[in-house]
């Protein structure tokens, strides 16, 4: 199956699209350069021509995302200017869903969240996701999204973008150490 330019560009199109971006390129920054290794396989070389001309290709060792995971991350390296013919971006998908597979995104505990995954995930500005992380040391956990509205600062209408992916389960502290 060989799937457009055109089709990529309309995923990345995709609030969700967007995300996986952001969730995909922050780890890589912290990998060190020894940790990211290509193995051989086909698409390695359209990978290293079309993704090496903006940023290492060897990036894409740190991340593990689905196959539509990386179809969006794939279309929004189009819609950001990537240049490769249909066959190259097919090769490249096939390749890091094959090296790079991961498990289906989990959502996000917005109560055991922190500023970078707020940021990312739930698509807060630094600014909201510090008022979140302060409404929540002053209040408390939040039982449901919807408690969310009472966050200062916090524009809810990102939250309600992104409720499929976020979560609000209690915090349950550790049990004590077993004493012998």
């Amino acid at each position: 199956m060989t799937i457009s330019a055109q089709t990529w560009r309309e995923a990345a199109n995709q609030p969700f699209s967007l995300m996986l971006a952001i969730v995909a390129i922050l780890p890589m920054l912290a990998m060190p350069a020894a940790a990211q290794q290509l193995p051989e396989g086909p698409g390695k070389a359209e990978l290293q021509k079309v993704c090496g001309l903006c940023h290492q290709a060897e990036r894409s060792a740190a991340v593990r995302l689905t196959r539509e995971g990386w179809e969006g991350v794939i279309g929004d390296m189009i819609a950001r200017g990537a240049k490769g013919t249909d066959e190259e971006f097919a090769a490249i998908l096939d390749y890091l869903s094959k090296n790079f597979l991961g498990d289906a995104p989990r959502p996000l505990n917005i109560n055991k969240a922190n500023n970078i995954e707020l940021e990312s995930v739930a698509g807060l500005t630094r600014k909201e996701a510090a008022a979140l992380l302060k409404w929540r040391q002053d209040t408390g956990f939040c039982k449901s999204l919807d408690d969310l509205k009472k966050v200062p600062g916090l524009e809810y209408k990102k939250i309600e973008a992104r409720k499929d992916f976020l979560v609000c389960f209690e915090a349950v502290p550790a049990p004590p150490p077993v004493k012998k």
